[in-house]
């Protein structure tokens, strides 16, 4: 009967672990490898949107200056309304920046932690502001009719509310209801008043030019580079 070699058995299973071991370390070394290539990739991913974004709102800058140059044309009640809707974009135009530093600071180490849907959605929320305000200032002295259904519908919003009116009802969470509601009911209105307006020119020339061209405007309401004030 063969002698059974103990201190080799004992040798092999060592050996085995060994090797169980290394096979271990191995595979969490490749699965952390793999972690930081996905890692990568989606910083990658977050860098190219980011890349889409502006890297500050300035609108409020242009549109202040206007308002100055305009303030006579306004009721005086009127102007005071407006001016609290203009706040209110500039208070928006600061969190969009916060949101876009944050984001574009840390999106290298944590891609997936990034406030990329808040920093989306606060610059849908300031462009539809620049709509409107943007009709508020160009129209107050040229198609009356689509100020005043701009400024009754962001009256009837409640987006003239003073802070204490507004802490008193919730105003900031249903803020992107508000403008999505406005925005939504105006479209409409603004399809008929463009036809009306289509009709007219045909006899009266060019004079709403400035109202046809007021949405392009926007596009230059925003600080667009990448990478500058970080």
């Amino acid at each position: 009967m063969e002698k059974i070699d103990l201190d080799k058995i004992e040798t092999d299973i060592d050996q085995f672990y060994k090797i169980s071991k290394h096979i271990e370390d191995v595979i969490k070394s490749v699965d952390k490898t793999e972690n930081k290539i996905e890692l990568a990739k989606e910083s990658i991913n977050k860098e190219i949107l980011l890349k889409k974004f502006p890297s500050q709102a300035i609108g409020s800058v242009v549109l202040y200056n206007e308002l100055n140059e305009k303030y006579n044309l306004y009721v005086e009640n009127q102007f005071n309304k407006v001016i609290r809707f203009l706040e209110h974009i500039e208070n928006k135009e600061k969190k969009y920046r916060d949101l876009y530093l944050n984001s574009t600071e840390n999106y290298i180490i944590d891609p997936n932690g990034i406030p990329f849907n808040e920093l989306k959605q606060e610059k849908k929320e300031i462009d539809n502001c620049y709509e409107l305000l943007l009709i508020l200032v160009k129209e107050v002295n040229g198609d009356i009719v689509k100020f005043n259904k701009v400024y009754n519908k962001l009256e009837d919003a409640g987006l003239f509310m003073t802070t204490p009116e507004k802490a008193n009802q919730q105003y900031l969470l249903e803020i992107s209801t508000k403008l999505d509601n406005v925005i939504e009911g105006l479209k409409v209105l603004f399809q008929s008043l463009e036809e009306t307006n289509n009709s007219l020119r045909e006899i009266e020339g060019n004079t709403s030019e400035i109202s046809l061209n007021m949405y392009d405007v926007r596009s230059h309401l925003w600080d667009i580079s990448w990478g500058t004030n970080k």
